[in-house]
């Protein structure tokens, strides 16, 4: 009996090592389109940038005023004022013209130098006024809260500018480039801040003995055209506010 026993025991496991062989060495084919891949990109028919926008721009006109100040003039007058106008194409790119008009006279550094030296710098041309055709490339949308009961809609910006600079004797072609935020209050109103670096051809303010006060014996006073340019590069941070029509 026991014999009978180990001989049926052993013939299950032959067919059962038998049938696991058999298995194992069979080779299953997957095509390759079905393999999973590392990543996967979701594709979607229509796509939304941002939901629940509060702020559309697009085919809205955008005027405003702005005070300006130049943080890096050393002699002509650091504030200006100015007016802007844009035409938004879209709600990411738009399109404007900007106009600033300089104050007269001197900065307080020019001041002390003139008292201090007695120079006159008021016989230097400066700038007068600044037109310029400004791209602005809507970088950021979002929604700023403020203690969960005021929310501001706020845009972030690149632009670029292009136009001229008038100086008391003539105009000088200039190029800008900058950053700006707009903080909304509501649909239409807004604070603006823009900075900017100008590069341009300017007068160089300074004039051997021709600035003194009162003129040297046998110096006469200079005309403009007796003062050298050169590349000049300012920085201009505007502040201001626009009205979204």
């Amino acid at each position: 009996m026991l014999q009978n026993s180990l001989t049926v025991i052993l013939a299950v496991f032959l067919v059962f090592f038998k049938a696991q062989s058999s298995i194992a060495a069979e080779v299953v084919e997957i095509p390759q389109e079905e393999l999973a891949r590392e990543s996967v990109l979701p594709i979607f028919d229509k796509s939304t940038a941002v939901k629940n926008r509060n702020i559309v721009t697009a085919k809205k006109v955008d005027a405003g005023l702005f005070y300006g100040y130049a943080m890096t003039e050393a002699i002509a007058n650091v504030s200006k004022l100015g007016l802007s106008i844009y035409y938004n194409i879209d709600d990411v790119h738009a399109l404007g013209l900007l106009y600033t008009n300089n104050s007269t006279g001197t900065s307080d550094y020019a001041k002390q130098i003139e008292q201090q030296f007695n120079l006159d710098f008021n016989r230097a041309p400066m700038p007068k006024n600044i037109v310029l055709a400004d791209y602005n490339f809507n970088a950021f949308y979002g929604k700023l809260s403020l203690a969960k009961s005021v929310v501001f809609n706020t845009m972030i910006f690149g632009s670029g500018s292009a136009g001229l600079i008038q100086y008391d004797h003539k105009s000088f072609p200039a190029l800008a480039i900058g950053v700006g935020q707009k903080f909304f209050f509501n649909r239409h109103f807004a604070l603006r801040l823009d900075l900017r670096i100008y590069a341009n051809q300017a007068p160089i303010p300074f004039l051997k003995d021709k600035l003194k006060n009162p003129l040297p014996g046998g110096v006469s006073a200079p005309t403009y055209n007796d003062f050298q340019e050169r590349l000049t590069f300012t920085t201009n941070l505007d502040i201001g506010v626009s009205y979204l029509f």
